[in-house]
């Protein structure tokens, strides 16, 4: 078997790519299959909700994304990963990398869910289109490239000063 740096095998980043990809393959279906349902069952339905709690629900949503986005460049920063790559190693990164990817999946999931509950509120299914979407925005964002990952634990292992710049294959 091919071996990364430290000793840690590369089937351990091919591993914990596929689960992340998995996960987040696994959310995005979930959410196309609630928007389908949304379309389908909500209509209905008799409206259930007051006028708050729509756009209450849509602002929830909002800082959802938002929130998944910054939680995400937050923990890939350059200099997160090079502290955690040097107190943990390979593993401890493709960890790190692995967990946030599922915990931003998750957040996705969570707004789908959310779009979904306010499409039968309102027993309107076309509710559930704007949360699909950003839904679905938020699980692009956060899919795993299998060639940036190997780029980051290649350039943590060189000692590369910014190995964001090496994932995302820029060249000074």
């Amino acid at each position: 078997m091919a071996q990364t740096v430290e000793g840690t095998p590369q089937g351990e980043l091919e591993r914990r790519h596929s689960a992340a990809a998995r996960v987040v393959s696994l959310v995005f279906m979930l959410t196309l299959a609630l928007s389908a349902l949304a379309l389908f069952i909500a209509p209905r339905l008799k409206p259930a909700a007051d006028p708050v709690t729509g756009p209450t629900l849509l602002i929830v949503i909002l800082f959802l994304a938002l929130g998944s986005i910054a939680y995400r460049r937050t923990r890939f920063s350059a200099m997160r990963l090079q502290d955690v790559a040097a107190l943990g190693g390979v593993g401890a990164l493709l960890d790190t990398l692995q967990r946030t990817t599922v915990y931003v999946a998750l957040i996705g999931g969570l707004i789908a869910l959310l779009g979904f509950a306010f499409a039968l509120l309102t027993a309107d299914g076309k509710n559930m289109l704007y949360p699909g979407v950003i839904a679905a925005a938020v699980l692009l964002y956060c899919y795993p490239r299998r060639a940036a990952w190997s780029a980051v634990v290649r350039a943590l292992a060189q000692g590369d000063a910014d190995p964001v710049r090496a994932a995302k294959g820029t060249t000074v």
